[in-house]
């Protein structure tokens, strides 16, 4: 339950954040009937500033906390928990610093690839993906604002996802956060290359 000076201070957070967005990005697999209201979407998160360095740092504690978060949340809905996949963790990081680069949030930049086949240069055989970025003053921060936006949270509830990378870096006060996620396909063995 929210109580009042819990709305009030989201209210004056997401006044305050106008100027800036999350973005939630989503491709649809082969089949899968799309839903354009959530396939791109850009919605408000809160930026909170703060007094601290001006150098990005990388925080490979606050991506694990985003995982964990984001599986407690999916256990709730009754969704199969995330995988941490390194490959995907190294394209996040990577989109990551280009938003801390460029201090803003979006889903590709000029000159990047779109997400499906950023996503694929991990090496994994994917059929379906889905992005969100977000910058706050914390990664509890983030991770609620995210969870409070619906194509955020249908990201991170998404049961056909089985794995993610998670990308957290610093700078001056603000935490990026990018977070990919998939569904891997199985390996498929040719029947010359199975044991009898």
């Amino acid at each position: 339950m929210v109580d009042r000076y819990n709305s009030a201070l989201w209210a004056l957070i997401f006044s305050l954040a106008m100027a800036v967005s999350a973005g939630a990005q989503t491709t649809p697999p082969p089949g899968k009937n799309p839903d354009t209201s959530s396939q791109t979407s850009t919605q408000p998160t809160p930026k909170l500033l703060s007094a601290a360095s001006a150098s990005s740092t990388e925080d490979p504690a606050a991506e694990g906390v985003l995982l964990d978060l984001a599986n407690q949340r999916r256990k709730a809905a009754g969704a199969p928990p995330l995988r941490a996949d390194e490959g995907l963790t190294v394209v996040a990081r990577a989109h990551a610093r280009l938003m801390v680069d460029k201090q803003q949030l979006s889903h590709q930049f000029e000159g990047e690839p779109d997400l499906m086949p950023r996503l694929r240069a991990s090496g994994l055989q994917l059929s379906w993906v889905g992005e969100n970025v977000a910058s706050n003053a914390s990664v509890e921060r983030a991770f609620e604002a995210l969870m409070q936006s619906p194509p955020h949270r249908q990201n991170l509830l998404d049961p056909d996802f089985n794995v993610a990378g998670m990308a957290a870096f610093w700078r001056n006060g603000q935490l990026y956060v990018v977070q990919d996620f998939a569904r891997v396909l199985p390996e498929v063995v040719p029947a010359s290359n199975r044991q009898k």
